[in-house]
């Protein structure tokens, strides 16, 4: 069974696992050069790639127009990512919506 990220107990979590496993089986394969594309930039969605994992930072206060503490959406940020936060917690939260190629 999966867990709700937010609280694993809510009352909605049997509909959030059912919308994250739809999530998980259509996801997206982008190059480099595709994913430059989501760079938060004129309403345009913000995508950062981890470890080969695509997430969508759209809707993260923090990176507000596609920017975070002088980093840019649309890149792969493994390394700065690595060297800022705890991965797990963090990323447990986000949407993916693909990998990279």
């Amino acid at each position: 069974m999966w867990n709700c990220p937010f609280c694993n107990r809510c009352p909605w979590l049997y509909y959030y696992n059912l919308s994250y496993r739809m999530r998980q089986t259509n996801q997206k394969e982008f190059t480099l050069e595709e994913l430059a594309n989501y760079d938060g930039s004129s309403g345009k969605p913000a995508y950062v790639a981890v470890n080969g994992v695509v997430y969508d930072m759209s809707n993260v206060a923090s990176w507000g127009g596609g920017t975070h503490f002088g980093l840019y959406a649309g890149k792969d940020l493994t390394s700065q990512f690595e060297n800022c936060h705890g991965m797990a917690d963090i990323l447990n939260k986000l949407p993916k919506v693909g990998i990279l190629k």
